[in-house]
């Protein structure tokens, strides 16, 4: 073999070495570049969206400290009044459980609140401590004139239920969630779900799929599936909770919501509701599957002889993916705890 072959052969590995690098690197920038437009788009659009969906809906109230609650009110014959509060980042709490709201309108009055941080609502410098959540919803309960009501919570709103209801006893007549968060919840999750885990997680997540403008993307092509499962929502609403699910999300405050988190949880460790609130939990099948203890952690934190947990087929959004049967719980535990007073 002459030495010209030898030198072509140690030639030949090297130049498609670099022609795989070169691939990768104009790759690399193609991906670069298209991420960057998503995210001048998501920029601009975030303005524009404002515009949609300011005063979209619903009314204000304003906290001692100056900032704005939203809510609504859906009337009704019933004389009892439910509260509604939503998850962690939730978008828009008025368009997420408008038809839940719709459907349960002959058996409550229904008052839907968007807490600081979420919807409509100011964002706040606050720290989002369970305290000062409670603080602010008790001042709102007390500029409407409603002293006795039902609490009903999805997610992490349940954590905050269960610290307002030992703090407000008198005035909390039941409490219902909606695979609502507890205390225990993350004693034996792994590690990803640990509170602060999830923080540093979050933090990763707004940066790289939030400011990107990819959730927006996703969001945008994905929407109409969103649209069928709130189906009293009407053609005038689709793009202002479009424009807030765009936006409304990942806020400063809710960033600061999930960096309490593990203080939150860690304030509420050893509460139990009060034996004189009735507790019902409807759980997702979704997440007894995944987790073993989720059933049993929301049985230890219940007193009262009427109070229930149930399972029902579902993902964590029950009120998005089974309303049905959500409704249906409500109202036979609501018709049986009745029952039981009359009967007591």
């Amino acid at each position: 073999m002459s030495n010209v072959e030898t030198t072509n052969e140690k030639k030949k590995p090297r130049g498609i070495g670099r022609k795989i690098l070169r691939f990768f690197g104009i790759l690399l920038l193609i991906i670069l570049i298209a991420v960057a437009i998503l995210a001048v788009r998501h920029h601009i659009k975030c303005k524009s969206d404002r515009e949609i969906f300011a005063d979209a809906y619903g009314e204000y109230f304003t906290t001692s400290h100056g900032e704005k609650i939203n809510y609504t009110f859906y009337d009704s014959p019933s004389e009892e009044l439910a509260v509604i509060l939503p998850g962690y980042g939730c978008f828009t709490a008025h368009y997420e459980f408008d038809t839940f709201a719709e459907r349960l309108k002959d058996d409550y009055k229904i008052l839907i609140v968007e807490p600081l941080g979420v919807g409509l609502s100011d964002g706040t410098d606050r720290p989002r401590t369970v305290e000062n959540y409670c603080e602010e919803l008790h001042e709102l309960m007390e500029y409407l004139d409603y002293h006795k009501y039902t609490l009903m919570a999805h997610s992490l709103g349940g954590l905050y239920s269960l610290y307002y209801a030992n703090k407000y006893t008198d005035e909390v007549e039941a409490f219902i969630g909606i695979d609502a968060s507890v205390p225990h919840q993350s004693d034996d999750a792994p590690w990803i779900a640990k509170p602060e885990n999830t923080n540093k997680l979050y933090k990763v997540l707004r940066v790289v799929y939030f400011q990107t403008g990819i959730q927006r993307v996703l969001t945008e092509l994905s929407f109409d599936e969103t649209m069928k499962q709130i189906p009293t929502l009407t053609d005038a609403d689709r793009d202002k909770m479009l424009a807030l699910y765009c936006t409304a999300s990942m806020t400063e405050t809710q960033m600061n919501e999930m960096a309490e988190l593990a203080e939150n949880m860690d304030r509420c460790y050893d509460m139990k509701f009060p034996e004189e609130v009735p507790v019902l939990y409807v759980l997702a099948k979704d997440n007894t599957d995944s987790m073993a203890a989720w059933e049993q952690v929301h049985k230890d934190i219940i007193s009262s002889n009427d109070s229930k947990v149930v399972v029902i087929e579902g993902e964590h959004y029950l009120h998005l993916t089974n309303l049905d049967g959500l409704i249906n719980e409500i109202q036979k535990w609501r018709s049986d705890t009745s029952s039981n007073e009359k009967a007591a």
